[in-house]
């Protein structure tokens, strides 16, 4: 897992959470000299994608390497919070955010029996008032708002990640042309930089393709 970020905490070698919509693998680590306080891992190992297209590589990292730097430059008690800036080196890259336990879509695909009413509407308004937030604040529109996008901390709160598809400088309201065109495909376990097609705004999808 080569990567200098990784040698300054005491990191699981096994993820704790990975899917093709998320790319990154997420990997529960504490720090060396205070063991009882945790942290997440986010990390994407390059060899993922050597053998694709140099043109989807090249979109993939950028889709990659944007989440990291917005999730840095946004702070927000319901926006995934990073602790170490993301860190590039040939074969790695990643950074470190405060701990999570997985993502929603995790959850609904292994306890959904689990999550009561009050849960999911405690979480949706955590991601509400995140996306309020984007919206109103900081003029962002996420556009890749999926249940792979949502993150869970220990205590059970929601968390709003995942913002490399994300656009700023739009206005409240405001339609603006769509930077993706779906072209790609959605094959299992393959990767893309486009956001899930299965959950986008229908505008999205539409000819020609608008978001905001």
């Amino acid at each position: 897992m080569g990567n200098k970020i990784l040698t300054q905490y005491d990191v699981n070698k096994e993820p704790c959470y990975y899917s093709a919509e998320l790319k990154w693998r997420l990997h529960s680590a504490s720090f060396k000299e205070k063991p009882d306080e945790k942290l997440t891992i986010f990390l994407f190992e390059r060899k993922v994608i050597e053998k694709y297209a140099k043109n989807a590589k090249e979109q993939i990292l950028d889709v990659l390497k944007k989440d990291a730097t917005c999730l840095q430059r946004l702070r927000h008690p319901h926006i995934l919070s990073v602790l170490e800036a993301l860190t590039e080196e040939r074969s790695t890259l990643a950074f470190a955010t405060k701990p999570v336990v997985g993502t929603v879509s995790q959850l609904l695909e292994n306890n959904r029996h689990e999550l009561s009413n009050l849960e999911m509407k405690c979480g949706l308004l955590d991601v509400a008032e995140a996306m309020q937030f984007l919206h109103q604040d900081a003029k962002t529109a996420h556009l890749g708002l999926s249940p792979h996008a949502i993150f869970i901390d220990p205590q059970g709160k929601w968390l709003l990640g995942s913002l490399g598809h994300s656009i700023s400088g739009v206005q409240w309201g405001q339609l603006i042309d769509c930077p993706f065109g779906f072209n790609s495909g959605e094959a299992p376990g393959n990767l893309s930089f486009e956001p899930p097609a299965r959950y986008a705004a229908p505008e999205m999808c539409a000819l020609p393709a608008k978001c905001g």
